[in-house]
């Protein structure tokens, strides 16, 4: 999973809204991402996944690091790669995309996230959110990832 923020004083972060033909996660907002092919590091897949479902080019990514491990009570288990892209990045969508999104940092951290207090199947508890923003519903594994940045992220 790639968490892009742009290079700009606002920076934008880059949210995808899923083909509604997929077989799983259909329509939601997500990150760009996917699972790992053998033997690739958790950045490589992320920058992969960008480039398949966007057509972010690599070469246009600056990798800051990993954010810290994301575990959902339907038992996914990501490690988000934090980067900076170009304020206007060069983007296409392929079939698993429908609708790119930009939404400023500011604009988010403005938002106050409704909170559902649910359980992993092991019994811990974990936290849910939802942000809506301009009409979107962000959600999910998105949603807790966002929260992290908001929280935790660069300013």
């Amino acid at each position: 999973m790639l968490v892009a923020l742009t290079r700009e004083a606002d920076p934008r972060v880059l949210l995808t809204v899923r083909s509604s033909e997929l077989p799983t996660h259909r329509g939601q907002i997500a990150f760009p991402g996917g699972s790992l092919e053998a033997g690739e590091s958790v950045t490589a897949g992320a920058l992969r996944e960008a480039w398949e479902e966007v057509g972010l080019d690599p070469a246009a990514v600056t990798v800051l690091g990993e954010m810290d491990d994301v575990f959902t009570p339907a038992g996914f288990h990501v490690t988000p790669v934090l980067a900076r892209i170009p304020a206007q990045p060069t983007l296409r969508l392929s079939g698993e995309v429908v609708q790119l999104l930009l939404p400023p940092l500011s604009e988010l951290r403005a938002l106050t996230p409704t909170r559902e207090d649910r359980q992993m199947p092991d019994g811990q508890p974990v936290v849910l959110y939802r942000y809506p923003w301009q009409g979107h519903d962000i959600w999910g594994m998105t949603a807790r990832v966002l929260h992290d940045l908001l929280t935790d992220g660069p300013k």
